[in-house]
């Protein structure tokens, strides 16, 4: 969804810190942080990310990849379901998943129409009208689709308007990446772990957490930092949802 009207706390590693000592306590934190290896955004992106790479070597090393992705979905850098919660009331009101998610796209193409007759940006991203037109063919990427008991999403991304105009795959994953703690290292031999990417699954759930009203599972599909040209989740709808506000 595209909801500009969201806050997000500072994107520092803070937000890291606190769910990985949530989870695992203080000492994994000092193990993941020997030889004071503690990204930092700002530096990150002038090194090509190599404390990014160490220390989520580490971090693969020493963490179970389930337990990996419950501490990165956690993380989303300030988000809350509570900030969407106008959603829940209108899913509710709309009482049926598919309707729901329907008119959400057909908003959401009108919000996108807006900016490219007024000339306005999304996230820094000038709307062109080659921009409208690929969003306007993926519901994906704005909405999401079904397919049976699960949502799939395809990031929107972080430099559409370059995505689109470029057939290096190298720049295409470079230009759909949006995090600042590894999107640098795509231009490298050495790239951050994918693990990583469970933070954008964690993006992504927050907004239906909201809609069901609960915690939700998911996982990664494809993702740049796996060598993927898009990012793309999976988010599993729970059973009472699927009987309750799936029509057959």
């Amino acid at each position: 969804m595209s909801d500009t009207s969201i806050v997000y706390k500072k994107f520092d590693f803070d937000t890291f810190k606190d769910e990985i000592i949530k989870e695992l306590g203080e000492k994994i934190w000092d193990e993941l942080t020997l030889d004071n290896i503690i990204p930092n955004i700002t530096a990150e992106s002038k090194c090509k990310c190599v404390n990014m790479i160490k220390f989520m070597e580490r971090f693969d090393n020493i963490v179970d990849k389930d337990t990996a992705k419950k501490i990165l979905s956690r993380v989303r850098h300030g988000l809350k379901p509570s900030q969407s919660a106008w959603a829940r009331e209108k899913f509710l009101k709309i009482g049926n998943l598919d309707e729901f998610m329907k008119q959400s796209l057909d908003e959401e193409i009108l919000k996108f129409e807006k900016l490219h007759n007024e000339n306005k940006d999304f996230y820094g991203d000038i709307i062109t009208g080659q921009v409208l037109e690929y969003l306007k063919s993926s519901p994906s990427t704005l909405i999401g689709i079904r397919a049976g008991n699960k949502l799939h999403f395809t990031a929107f991304p972080a430099q559409m308007h370059k995505y689109l105009n470029t057939d290096d795959p190298k720049m295409k994953r470079y230009y759909a990446c949006h995090c600042p703690f590894a999107k640098e290292s795509i231009l490298t031999e050495k790239v951050v772990s994918s693990t990583l990417c469970n933070c954008s699954l964690g993006h992504i759930k927050n907004f239906w957490e909201a809609v069901f009203d609960r915690e939700l599972d998911g996982e990664v599909l494809t993702s740049a930092l796996k060598g993927d040209l898009k990012c793309t989740y999976a988010v599993y709808i729970p059973d009472d949802i699927m009987e309750l506000y799936v029509k057959q």
